[in-house]
């Protein structure tokens, strides 16, 4: 018995692999030169598994509920299945060796499998909607599938590396729920066939700068295997960081020392601008043929409706145009070695005891805070702390001293934990540090 393949199938097939070689070629040498073929292919064989167990949990979910409506098909039944299937996929792939990893590997190998599982998605959901149709969903839900696996694998190496319930499970359900969003947004603009050239670079564009800015950041942070040399969790360095900026920022004033020149975007480098204006260009030329010459797109391309040819000739090329101009352009040391102007801080009274420090914190992330003490305290010392906005005090807030250490200057210091944070705080802290950032922003010197 012979098979048969149609020529459209054979050229959707061939669309679906050179979109995934060219975002795998996107990513592989804009931040991750290094890779193990060996995790690269056993990634992908993830990506295998995760496709079948949402392609199977989508066929019982369609047994029993077959006509919900286009929301539910849409958000859950597939955005919400398939991103859960690309996290547990990814879960399973990190969770045995996860200290040898970073976020910065989570993120490539999660576009990695994200991009398989878009792939195997593609073929195995051809629908026979017309040619140009299927080719704009190809090359639009592929990268979407990659992007969204990325940044799952960040978040997915976060919760590994986090020890805090708060930290661990916090920031991997906003960040998949985001995830979902997106997508699910997409998918509803390809089912209702509306808002179509609207939605599509808004969801792709989105992404894209989600993923450069977790990129930035994960540049500087550390494997799990140097944490344990640490004996720190990650919302522990991340604290720690923290503080370590503005203590450096305040040396800096001291001594005179502008940051300035540490910027928060760097110049696009000259292979990025090339290919920005490659993209750009053949926009352009769409857009002047679609205004002067449109009997002549009618007539060589009689199935190409006037929105696909929008979206595919005019609109992804500069959505690709934008995003090769933006890639790296985000700068990591800013993130590490930046402060804008004048930082915000709250003064903190902590009773151990009879004894009383006096001391402030410049960043507070849930219930959990850095310390300069005067001494070292033992482990899991319980506390009592004032915290101050102002002139406002929250008092008599118990928590304890998770660790004590004293640095290479001699200088001690704690991290510590509240048993529970008032949420008036919370409200507080973040409404005045965003007045303060804004403040900074447009403050056009740094005052040394």
């Amino acid at each position: 018995m012979s098979i048969q393949i149609s020529i459209p199938s054979l050229v959707i097939f061939l669309i679906n692999i050179c979109t995934l070689a060219f975002y795998y070629s996107f990513y592989r040498f804009h931040f991750y030169r290094f890779t193990e073929g060996f995790l690269q292919y056993t990634a992908l064989a993830f990506s295998l598994f995760s496709a079948g167990f949402a392609i199977a949990i989508q066929a019982l979910f369609l047994h029993f509920l077959p006509n919900v409506g286009v929301l539910w098909n849409s958000f859950f039944l597939s955005s919400f299945v398939e991103e859960f299937a690309k996290l547990l996929g990814i879960y399973l792939f990190f969770s045995k060796n996860q200290d040898e990893f970073t976020v910065t590997d989570g993120i490539f190998y999660g576009l990695v499998l994200g991009g398989g599982f878009g792939l195997v998605e593609n073929i195995l959901y051809f629908i026979n909607t017309g040619l140009w149709s299927q080719v704009l969903r190809s090359i639009t839900a592929l990268p979407i599938h990659m992007m969204n696996g990325g940044l799952v694998g960040a978040f997915t190496m976060m919760f590994l590396f986090h020890k805090n319930p708060v930290f661990k499970w916090g920031n991997l359900i906003t960040g998949f729920f985001v995830c979902v969003f997106i997508h699910g947004l997409y998918n509803l603009s390809l089912f209702q066939e509306i808002d179509l050239l609207v939605i599509l670079p808004i969801c792709i564009l989105t992404l894209f700068f989600m993923l450069e800015l977790t990129i930035a950041k994960s540049r500087i942070l550390v494997p799990g295997q140097i944490l344990k040399l640490m004996d720190m969790s990650m919302e522990e360095y991340e604290i720690l960081s923290r503080h370590n900026r503005h203590e450096g920022w305040i040396q800096n004033v001291q001594k005179h020392i502008s940051t300035s020149g540490i910027r928060l975007f760097q110049y696009p480098n000259l292979r990025h601008t090339i290919l920005t204006i490659f993209f750009l260009i053949p926009g352009i030329l769409s857009i002047y043929l679609l205004y002067e010459s449109p009997e002549w797109i009618s007539r060589k391309f009689p199935d190409l409706i006037l929105q696909d040819y929008f979206a595919l000739f005019v609109m992804y090329p500069i959505v690709l145009s934008l995003m090769f101009f933006f890639v790296g352009i985000l700068n990591p040391y800013f993130f590490r070695d930046r402060m804008l102007a004048v930082p915000l801080f709250s003064s903190v009274d902590m009773h151990v005891g009879e004894k009383e420090e006096n001391s402030a914190i410049f960043h507070i992330t849930a219930n959990m805070f850095y310390l300069p003490t005067s001494q070292n305290f033992p482990k899991n010392t319980e506390a009592i702390f004032d915290l101050w906005i102002g002139l406002t005090c929250f008092s008599g807030l118990p928590g304890k001293i998770l660790w004590s250490r004293e640095n290479e200057e001699g200088n001690c210091g704690v991290m510590c934990q509240l048993e529970s944070i008032p949420f008036l705080f919370l409200l507080q802290w973040n409404f005045l540090r965003f007045k303060q950032n804004l403040k900074n922003l447009f403050l056009r010197k740094v005052q040394v």
